[in-house]
């Protein structure tokens, strides 16, 4: 390699005054600026448009010779210089003013772009006119200015203005509205331009008062790129924030509301303003009482006198907006004795006067600049950039001495000592200038992508071909290896689309210095990306090393030839690399494939978990796997932003891409782009997912299996069985038996919380079988959570920690909602039996000690005849025969039981339901009750009669009866 690299040889200040976006950027008069205009000055392709339409092809000397002829008719001779921005339009006009003739006859205002305000046109116009009338204009242009001395002022009295005229003007039509539609729109808006919130959000910080006012004022900087409708006011411009007017009256919130949400009315809103606003500028900056049909009459007038023509050059008509109506106005009033001839050249942007001023259009003749770059030749388009370099090498004072010498503009080349290998590796222009630090294929290539439409764009060009690129190359050539590096012609093409994907990879894995290679591939290159001997010399130059891909070898290209654009023919994975949305067929193919091999892989591992397919999805467990969650970043059909984990992602960088180019050439050759190589490398990714879902899943599945067991624990409660083992345990949970007769609410409640237990049984078979392939499920593996069975299977109800999670398949709030409900259903009649049944016992009563005692005191009064009721006997023997001891055992349990039925788990104990039991006691001691008032009035007792007890004292009482009673019979 060459040890000694070649230094910048430009300066970078002198390429920012020499290559700036805008001729207007350049000082008017100024030598060293005329003299970097004239030295950069490159002749293209224009044409006369005739009345007719058609294009005819003129050079820049047919109109220089157009616009000077001698005038023999009183007739304006206005030369409009016509184009898309960024054409040349402005330049053009340079050109000819500083070439036309320098003839005393010619009153001559040149009217520039840069901070060119309406003041100063109308000053300019003015300049070397000494009349009272000119002297009086000037006077009322100084008190305007007086009056907005900031940006802020200018805005309140533009609005202020278009408040009144509004309101108060008689215009009958605007556009095509007229009438009462006209004067209901101008109320409405009136109400509203006059509210100073409203005011406020119109001329709001990038507003579009702000930017009106902004340029009537001060007028542009050479570097912005002003366009037409920046200086109208637009539907758009109207769309505010309802919000900022929440503290205003509910009427006026109402009118906001509906401005807000009627684009027809902004619509018409913005005509009538956008309407007044040109009277409205005028006044604000130039003074309502100055006239410009005046002001020009006056200068005429004077200019007529002396026996000059007034000859205009305005390099852009766009920027008078507010006088250019005045201006069209007074262009076409023709000569006369007291009036002098005109001549002009004017630049405006195509379509500008078509839509505004077609009587003043008709008046002049056009010529454009709209031309195709395909008419501009390849050697006058590396002309065009070598004389921007050789400026920027020079300097506009060499420059300037030059051309007051009378000299050629110089050459930098000539004496650099570095001609001699620069020259045969980089090229050269016709006019000898080197191209250095680009070649003539990097200058084909990088001009073709600064006009992306098609069309000449000389301002793009100096941006993104010039300056921008040799910044970069000032910052970088000074380090072996590093120049052209990612930032080289960034703002163009920063993805080097003419390299595919899969070379770009291949570079970044093995070479040294891999982007300034690819960069040299992309725009260097006579045959992208294929390296040829001349590219490798270059190389040589940059200090940067190409890497052997094993394609075929290129011829040498001379400097000179004209390249051909990149291919057009692009993958769509290139393009996607590039910034182009990948369309829904090859995005839904790549997120298909990579989820069957996803399936495949987790359908055949040893993982011990439940996958199946779903449509397009994977089910593994509990866990859903969609295309979805293949995301592939700006593609159709994947959502705007992917979730938020088990996602196997891709975006638009060089190995991702040739994964994907992969995975779409895999139903052909699985080589693929790269020889095979992206199919093991998205093995490894495949494989990293994989391990991802396999832990979430465990995961997922302990989190959900918790839920799912402890229903069918809960639910197992209604078998009853003793259970000692896990296995055990997992039988009765799984197929629990119901006892026989089953209490009927517990049933409804089984019922009601089918739906839980099927959703729980589900998870349960998802998590702990299974499948191989696309088989049934099998292998019930309870591993995994057998050292919780006996906890779950000993629970009467959930655990408050899991009663409130939002589960998807199993609603635990809802099977807890349902038990308690049951829970308080079943036993509310149980709770009234107890308390019915604990009026006529006491609570710890022998109740066995009491049956024995009943029985001996019934028996006896029935032999002794003093029951009340004949029958009674018999009655009692029935009811008594139906208590047992398991229904005194059942309400000593329930009785026990009664403060905790609150509790959910309770629902277990009324399994079977003790209704009929409770009823049978309960009669029974109601009789009791009875019999025992029957026999009151007939014995007395220690404490005399009472309807209520306790235990002590029914004892005695029964007692008591029993000895009187034994006592009368034996008497």
């Amino acid at each position: 390699m060459t040890s000694t690299p070649i230094p910048p040889c430009w300066s970078r200040a002198e390429i920012q005054i020499a290559a700036q976006v805008d001729a207007g950027g350049l000082d008017i008069g100024d030598p060293a600026s005329d003299a970097v205009f004239s030295a950069v000055h490159q002749s293209v392709p224009l044409a006369r448009r005739t009345k007719a339409g058609v294009n005819q092809p003129v050079t820049e000397g047919d109109v220089l010779r157009d616009l000077c002829q001698p005038l023999n008719s009183n007739e304006p001779h206005i030369r409009f210089i016509t184009g898309r921005v960024g054409t040349g339009k402005s330049h053009l006009v340079r050109w000819l003013s500083i070439h036309a003739p320098r003839r005393d006859d010619w009153h001559v205002v040149y009217i520039e772009k840069r901070n060119t305000s309406l003041r100063r046109i109308i000053e300019c116009v003015l300049e070397g006119i000494n009349t009272p009338t000119a002297d009086n204009i000037r006077v009322r242009l100084a008190q305007a200015a007086s009056r907005v001395t900031t940006v802020q002022e200018a805005m309140l009295a533009l609005l202020n203005h278009l408040h009144r005229m509004v309101q108060f003007d008689d215009t009958p039509a605007i556009q095509n509205m007229s009438g009462e539609d006209l004067r209901a729109i101008r109320e409405r808006l009136a109400r509203l331009v006059g509210d100073y919130s409203f005011k406020q959000q119109l001329s709001r910080s990038g507003g579009p008062i702000e930017r009106i006012a902004r340029l009537a004022k001060d007028g542009h900087g050479p570097e912005a790129d002003v366009d037409a409708e920046d200086l109208h006011i637009g539907e758009a411009d109207l769309r505010i924030n309802p919000d900022d007017f929440a503290d205003f009256t509910d009427d006026f919130q109402r009118k906001i509301r509906e401005f807000v949400t009627n684009r027809a009315f902004r619509a018409a809103a913005a005509a009538v303003l956008d309407y007044y606003l040109p009277r409205a500028i005028a006044e604000v900056f130039t003074g309502s009482a100055s006239d410009l049909l005046q002001v020009f009459e006056d200068v005429r007038a004077e200019l007529a006198r002396r026996g000059h023509e007034l000859v205009l050059f305005i390099e852009d008509l766009v920027l008078l907006h507010g006088i250019d109506a005045q201006l069209a106005q007074a262009l076409t009033v023709p000569a006369r004795a007291n009036l002098c001839r005109i001549r002009a050249a004017i630049a405006v942007t195509s379509g500008y006067l078509d839509d505004r001023y077609a009587t003043f259009a008709d008046r002049g003749i056009h010529y454009t600049m709209d031309v195709d770059l395909a008419e501009v030749q390849s050697a006058d388009l590396r002309s065009f950039v070598g004389k921007y370099l050789n400026a920027g090498r020079i300097g506009r004072h060499v420059l300037a001495a030059a051309a007051q010498a009378g000299d050629e503009v110089p050459n930098a080349c000539t004496d650099c000592i570095y001609r001699d290998r620069c020259h045969p590796v980089f090229g050269v222009t016709h006019e000898g200038h080197g191209l250095f630090p680009f070649n003539g294929a990097a200058v084909d290539r990088l001009i073709t992508l600064a006009s992306p439409k098609g069309g000449f764009d000389p301002r793009n060009i100096l941006r993104e071909v010039i300056r921008e690129p040799l910044e970069v190359a000032e910052d970088e050539l000074s380090k072996p290896g590093e120049f052209p590096s990612a930032r080289f012609a960034s703002g163009l093409e920063p993805t080097r689309l003419s390299v595919p994907v899969e070379v770009r990879d291949t570079i970044t894995r093995q070479s040294s210095t891999p982007q300034p290679e690819i960069s040299l591939r992309a725009f260097y290159a006579t045959n992208p990306p294929v390296v040829d001997d001349h590219m490798r010399r270059i190389a040589d130059v940059f200090g940067v090393r190409l890497t052997d891909i094993g394609e075929a070898g290129a011829a040498p290209a001379t400097p000179e030839e004209p390249v051909a654009p990149a291919p057009a023919s692009v993958h769509e994975i290139d393009k996607w690399v590039g910034g182009v949305r990948l369309g829904a067929n090859p995005s839904q193919k790549i997120r298909r494939w990579i989820l069957d091999a996803l399936a495949a892989r987790l359908q055949s591992g040893p993982h011990g978990i439940n996958v199946k397919r779903s449509g397009t999805s994977i089910l593994v467990g509990p866990v859903t796997i969609k295309t979805s969650n293949v995301w592939v970043d700006n593609s159709a059909g994947g959502g705007s932003t992917p979730p938020d984990s088990l996602t196997m992602k891709f975006f638009p960088n060089d190995r991702d891409a040739v994964l994907l180019k992969g995975v779409l050439a895999a139903s052909g050759n699985l080589a693929g782009p790269n020889g095979g190589r992206w199919f093991f490398e998205l093995q490894t990714r495949l494989a990293a997912l994989e391990a991802e879902i396999v832990e979430h899943v465990r995961r997922e599945t302990s989190s959900r299996l918790g839920p799912a067991l402890a229903i069918l624990g809960v639910l197992s409660r209604v078998d009853g069985r003793r259970v000692e083992s896990p296995g055990q345990a997992l039988g009765v949970m799984i197929r629990p038996k119901r006892p026989d007769p089953l209490n009927p609410g517990m049933a409804k409640f089984l019922d009601e919380v089918a739906r839980q237990r099927t959703s729980a049984l589900s998870v349960v078979r998802d998590n702990l079988t299974q499948r191989k392939s696309d088989g049934a499920p099998s292998i019930f593996d309870a591993g995994a959570v057998l050292k919780d069975l006996m906890r779950y299977a000993q629970l009467t109800q959930l655990p408050p920690e899991l009663r409130t999670q939002s589960e998807t398949r199993v609603s635990v709030r809802g099977f807890h909602d349902a038990q308690s409900s049951a829970a308080d259903s079943l036993w509310r009649p149980v709770r009234d039996s107890l308390r019915e049944i604990g009026q006529h016992i006491v609570e710890g009563e022998d109740l066995q000690e009491a049956l024995t005692t009943m029985d001996r005191l019934v028996s006896q009064a029935h032999r002794e005849s003093v029951l009340a009721d004949a029958g009674a006997k018999a009655t009692y023997d029935r009811l008594r025969d139906k208590v047992t001891d398991e229904q005194l055992s059942l309400l000593r349990r329930l009785t026990k039981l009664l403060p905790s039925v609150a509790d959910p788990g309770a629902i277990w104990h009324l399994t079977v339901d003790p209704s009929p039991a409770l009823a049978d006691l309960l009669n029974y001691w109601r009789l009791c009750d009875h019999i025992l008032h029957s026999l009151r009035d007939t014995s007395s007792t220690p404490s005399g009669a009472s309807d209520t007890y306790d235990r002590a004292r029914l004892q005695r009482a029964l007692r008591e009866l029993a000895d009187t009673l034994e006592g009368l019979g034996k008497q």
